[in-house]
């Protein structure tokens, strides 16, 4: 299964985005961690539906005291999912449990209450009073439970006897709690056969408020990160000010400024050129991420955002990048390479990003199979993006160009604010150059200057 779990560890930035979630409990963790890819159009705008409603409600000034007290209520939530198995079973429930699921319900009832005041109606939660009323006889609604002498006649007439006996009536002390305990026995099991009814309703509600506290986890985090709602679409991809949140936080913890970048993506493949530094690798961890992000129902990390529905995300990026069975990091990418063609070849519906394709090779061979590459691309109507550092590749794929290093004669560039002269934003362009800046880079960086001098002359000489 596609599950959030199982990509957590494997798309950049995922986990950064997991953990940013202010989660109220343990079953909303449990239910975004076991949440599907949605690879389905109407699903998706169900769920995004959900969180536009959500989002509303929690930008709601109005809403703030109804949402503190359904986020204090979330957290006061347990995890019943064993014991509403037993119920389901017919099992009899021991005293711990009945108090479980005494307390999920009086919880329950209280959010469900705060939501229908405040007007919030999108998710639908079972009425749980007659479960609250069998485990409450006294209507005291306190989250609380011991068998009451008001289950059985029985039990309330031989709990007055134990209340008179002394200490010198040991055996008609032992009688009467033996007594007791069988028939406290007997009301745990007609308990127990009672709320055996409502197994369905309280699952259905403990996965409802699972839900719910990933709605709001979601919703102020969109909030806090300025995320936006995509559009779902079936042609272009559209993405404007698209930001990598983590490396934003980074950058704004050392009073840095981030650059959202804008681009545009086609059932074809792109081509981007651009330097060392010039935050390629970046951009495409970024485009991963948001994809999964749209697919398991998160808002975006962008000013707005249309996006396509895929069947599957393949990508061979940067570090994430491994050794395999001791073959070299080229036959590695080769492998990532075929798996990606053998894919499309089958006609899968699907989004591929490489990152410097064949970096590891001669550049002759490297030009070639980026060319052929991209011509299969280009072949089988693949939406993918292909970064290289290698001019004259030779190919009709759509080429951009990251802008790269703007010098002025004002300041000096430094290590340390190098990255305040980058412009990462994309151009469209027609020829195959790539540019030129590793040398003034390497100058910046404070390089042996023996070694730049010689690797001026050598550039002279070619």
């Amino acid at each position: 299964m596609k599950i959030l779990k199982k990509y957590i560890n494997e798309i950049s930035g995922l986990r950064f985005m997991y953990e940013d979630l202010k989660l109220n409990s343990s079953i909303g963790r449990k239910y975004i961690l076991n949440q599907e890819l949605i690879t389905d159009e109407f699903i998706l705008k169900v769920e995004l539906g959900n969180l536009s409603a959500m989002y509303d409600f929690v930008i709601n000034d109005q809403n703030a005291i109804t949402l503190t007290k359904v986020c204090d209520l979330l957290k006061q939530i347990n995890d019943i999912h064993s014991t509403i198995n037993n119920l389901h079973s017919r099992r009899i429930l021991d005293d711990i449990e009945l108090f479980e699921v005494k307390k999920f319900g009086i919880l329950s009832q209280k959010i469900t209450d705060e939501l229908n005041y405040a007007g919030f109606d999108i998710l639908l939660f079972h009425d749980l009073n007659n479960i609250i009323d069998i485990l409450d006889p006294e209507q005291t609604r306190i989250p609380s439970f011991y068998i009451y002498s008001g289950y059985d006649e029985r039990l309330a007439e031989l709990r007055k006897i134990q209340d008179n006996l002394h200490d010198e009536e040991p055996f008609e002390i032992e009688r009467v709690r033996l007594k007791c305990i069988e028939i406290e026995d007997e009301v745990r099991e007609k308990l127990s056969h009672k709320l055996s009814k409502f197994s369905v309703e309280l699952q259905k509600n403990l996965n409802n408020l699972g839900y719910l506290d990933v709605l709001i986890a979601k919703s102020v985090q969109a909030k806090e990160m300025t995320l936006c709602k995509p559009e779902i679409s079936h042609d272009n991809i559209e993405f404007k000010g698209i930001f990598n949140p983590q490396i934003k936080h980074i950058l704004n913890s050392r009073s840095k400024k981030y650059q959202p970048v804008d681009i545009n993506l086609y059932n074809s493949p792109s081509l981007i050129t651009g330097s060392n530094m010039s935050g390629k690798t970046v951009l495409l961890k970024t485009v991963v991420l948001a994809q999964y992000l749209f697919q398991f129902g998160f808002y975006i990390p962008a000013i707005s955002a249309k996006m396509n529905i895929f069947d599957g995300i393949m990508f061979n990026i940067g570090d994430d990048q491994s050794e395999l069975n001791g073959l070299s990091s080229f036959a590695v990418e080769m492998l990532k390479v075929n798996e990606i063609i053998t894919t499309v070849k089958k006609g899968k519906n699907i989004l591929v990003l490489v990152d410097e394709l064949a970096r590891t090779t001669n550049p002759e061979e490297g030009k070639a199979l980026v060319s052929a590459f991209l011509e299969i691309m280009n072949e089988y109507n693949v939406c993918s993006i292909v970064t290289t550092h290698y001019g004259g590749v030779l190919s009709g794929a759509r080429r951009l160009r990251v802008k790269g290093l703007i010098l002025n004669d004002k300041e000096k560039v430094t290590v340390d604010n190098i990255n305040d002269f980058m412009d990462y934003s994309l151009i469209e362009v027609t020829d195959d150059r790539v540019p030129a800046e590793a040398v003034r880079i390497t100058e910046i960086l404070g390089v042996d200057e023996e070694f730049i001098q010689k690797t001026k002359e050598f550039l002279k000489n070619q």
